[in-house]
This record gives C-alpha cells, sequence and structure tokens, in this order.
C-alpha cells in the first residue's frame, strides 16, 4: 500500500537554483519571443544569430533561411542607441493605429531585448557554450539608393514635387511631370554628392548635408536624402564596429573574396558582399554548420510598384557628366575601395 501510494518512492531531485546571469537571459528571450516569426518557433538551446543589415541586402531573406534551419535568427537595421531613439519617438508621436500597436510596438520592445541580448553576450561570453553570430552584408551606394527610396517613396513624394516646383518657380497647385520631377531631384542630389566629395573619407558627410541645406534651407528632403545616399558609408562605422568592437571593414580579404569573418570572445561575424551573394551561400552555411541551406525570394525591390520609374530616373540622372562624377564619388570612398565597387565604375 505505501508503495501504491508512492512513500517508497525516491525524492524528485529539484533543479539546481539559476544564476543571475540565466535569470537575467531568461527575462530578455521573454522580449525576444515578443516579435519573433511564428512558423519558425524560437529554442533556448539552439544557436543565436543577429542577421545586422543596413536595409535592402535580402536580410528578411537570410532570416527566413536560417529559421527555416532550427537557428534563432533576429533581425534589425541598428541596434544603437540613437536608432532606438528615434524608433521610440517615431512610436510616442505617430498617430495611434492597429499598426502601430500591432506590429510597431511589438518590434521596438523585439529591438531593445536584442540590445539586452547583445550586451548580455559581451558581458558573460556564451550562452550555452556558443557564441552569438552575426550576419552583415555591404551593398553598391549606387544600387541600394533606389532601393532604399522605393521603401520610402510614399512618404517623400510629395515633398519632392514641392522641391520642384519651387526650383520651377511654380505654384503649389500647378501640375507637373512626375518622371522629370524625380530625374531632377535625383540630378540635384548627385551634383550635392559630387561637390561635396564623399571620397574624401567619412568628414565629408557633413559638407554634403551642410551644401544641400545652404541650397534647399526651405526643403529638408533634399538634405534627408543626400544622408540617406550616403548611408551605406558609413554604416559599419555606426553599427558593428562600435557595439561589437570589430571593425569588418579593415578585413583586407573583404574586397578579393567578398566575404570576411571575424570573431572575438564573445561574437562571430560574417560580412558578405550582396552582389555576390547567390555564390556565397556555402560560406553561410559553412559559417552556422549547417548541411544545406537556401535562400527564398522575399521582399524583391525591382518587383514593387514604382520600381521601374525610380530606375529609369536614377538611369537617366546618373547617365551624366555630373551623375558620373557622383557615382565616381561615392564608389571611390573609403567604403567603396574596401568593398571593392570602384571597379564597377
Amino acid at each position: 500500500m505505501r508503495a501504491f501510494l508512492g512513500h517508497d518512492r525516491p525524492p524528485t531531485r529539484s533543479k539546481p537554483p539559476l544564476d543571475d546571469a540565466q535569470r537575467t537571459f531568461r527575462h530578455i528571450w521573454h522580449y525576444l519571443q515578443v516579435g519573433s516569426d511564428r512558423r519558425y518557433p524560437l529554442k533556448r538551446g539552439q544557436t543565436n544569430a543577429l542577421v545586422l543589415q543596413m536595409g535592402k541586402v535580402a536580410s528578411t531573406s537570410i532570416q527566413a533561411a536560417l529559421g527555416q534551419r532550427g537557428i534563432n535568427a533576429f533581425h534589425s537595421h541598428g541596434l544603437t542607441s540613437p536608432a532606438q531613439h528615434v524608433t521610440l519617438s517615431q512610436l510616442m508621436e505617430s498617430d495611434l493605429s492597429f499598426r502601430l500597436a500591432a506590429h510597431d510596438l511589438r518590434r521596438h520592445i523585439q529591438h531593445v531585448a536584442m540590445e539586452m541580448m547583445i550586451r548580455w553576450y559581451r558581458q558573460h561570453k556564451q550562452y550555452k557554450g556558443r557564441r552569438l553570430k552575426v550576419v552583415t552584408l555591404t551593398r553598391d551606394p549606387i544600387t541600394h539608393y533606389p532601393s532604399s527610396f522605393l521603401h520610402r517613396k510614399d512618404s517623400v513624394r510629395e515633398k519632392i514635387f514641392a522641391w520642384s516646383r519651387a526650383r520651377s518657380n511654380l505654384d503649389r497647385l500647378d501640375p507637373i511631370d512626375a518622371e522629370q520631377a524625380m530625374s531632377s531631384f535625383v540630378m540635384e542630389l548627385a551634383s550635392i554628392i559630387a561637390e561635396g566629395r564623399p571620397s574624401a573619407g567619412l568628414s565629408a558627410h557633413g559638407r554634403c548635408i551642410a551644401l544641400a541645406v545652404q541650397r534647399w534651407p526651405e526643403h529638408p528632403v533634399v538634405a534627408s536624402e543626400v544622408g540617406t545616399w550616403l548611408g551605406p558609408l558609413s554604416w559599419f562605422e555606426n553599427h558593428i564596429t562600435p557595439v561589437f568592437g570589430l571593425n569588418m571593414l579593415a578585413a583586407p580579404e573583404l574586397r578579393e573574396q567578398g566575404w570576411a569573418e571575424r570573431s572575438n570572445e564573445w561574437v562571430d561575424i560574417l560580412v558578405l558582399k550582396f552582389e555576390a551573394l547567390s555564390s556565397l551561400i556555402p560560406e553561410i552555411q559553412r559559417f552556422f554548420d549547417l548541411p544545406e541551406l537556401a535562400l527564398p525570394r522575399m521582399n524583391v525591390a525591382s518587383a514593387k510598384p514604382g520600381a521601374v520609374e525610380i530606375a529609369a530616373a536614377m538611369s537617366l540622372a546618373l547617365d551624366t557628366p555630373v551623375g558620373r562624377a557622383c557615382v565616381r564619388e561615392l564608389r571611390t570612398s573609403p567604403y567603396g575601395l574596401t568593398c571593392g565597387y570602384d571597379r564597377l565604375t
């Protein structure tokens, strides 16, 4: 009877209590799950990877491919404090909507948790015997800008039209040729960049912005778009080196082979050239020790509405002496030289 009632069973061993580091990670993990893709459930025993990229470089495709292979893949375009403050300001100042509450808020919570995860790894080095994995990509600034613009076109379109009317001394209600306005706008950006000479280094970026403000003080969209076009040139200095303590653009092999890998005691980083991504899939497999990997086609810019018109406007503007000077300046910047984009000019 005692055996039947369980009185003779050996006592159940209690699990050892979690230390402070483990308890901290589990609380961070809770918020990481808030914004995760339910198609790829997160598991603490799996490798943690951060797909941290400048945008428009197949980041969602890489995240999905890793998730399909059992990697806890998190995705962000920037986790520094300034980037998080911008997002928080947008959340606080935007009109309340379903998307704001259901998507933007959730993503912001997860991004803050990602930043805390990075700090956890920096302090404790490894989780379950593994360092944090990071994948990032470079992209030619000439092709990056139209893809990036396509993502923002609805929010800047009317501002560009207002600039075009001011440039042509038209009334705000006067009709304009949308394609011509876009081409002229790109030409103006190109002339500012060519004059500002980013090939001289990152210090020239401020000169470009100042020149844009000087020319068009009443139209801040000009300075904003110049800054966006210059974005890839300083992205690694702003988002990778200060966060992880590794200067990926200092790797000489990146220019020749299109990829480079660097590590410290708490993180492994793989940088790839977007233009060579299809041929570099074996490097991603090796980096994550995967037997196979396939990148799905997702969020392809060239297939989106307006892509053809924007590409035509870019081509028209850049196929001029000023446009070619802009291309040369961007591709011969320190970033362009490191990545080998000067070879495309």
